[in-house]
């Protein structure tokens, strides 16, 4: 769990701070997995003390992994100003394409709507009073 947590946080803004707790994560997977390969092939019912060791340190090293990712959110806040101007612009652009849209609508309308027109016949005239 450590190192799957690691690597996640790993692919995140504060990527640079993860590079150790990734690699200790990846040491102590490999030194539990010869444990865990071992209960998989005799499956004994008592566990030694190495081995509950081991599994301590990686719980207490998940428990770390998760409280250095916590303290890093406080500590590192998030750029504001460079997420609300690419909210901005992406608004703007959506409101941009709308408005095309509906311009090239409203002109598709006017331009096929015939204007009703005053009919002039030159040979009939109205009654002249």
């Amino acid at each position: 769990m450590a190192l799957l947590s690691s690597v996640r946080f790993f692919f995140t803004r504060q990527s640079f701070y993860w590079i150790i707790p990734t690699f200790i994560s990846l040491i102590l997977s490999f030194t539990n997995l010869n444990t865990v390969l071992y209960f998989g092939e005799f499956s004994p019912t008592v566990l030694t003390f190495s081995d509950l060791i081991n599994f301590l340190l990686s719980l207490l090293w998940y428990i770390m992994i998760v409280v250095f990712h916590y303290a890093l959110k406080l500590a590192i806040p998030e750029n504001k100003f460079i997420n609300d101007s690419k909210k901005n612009l992406n608004e703007a652009r959506f409101i941009e394409k709308v408005e095309m849209r509906k311009r090239e609508k409203d002109k598709k309308i006017s331009s096929n709507v015939q204007r009703a027109k005053k009919p002039i016949i030159e040979q009939y005239r109205g009654p002249e009073f």
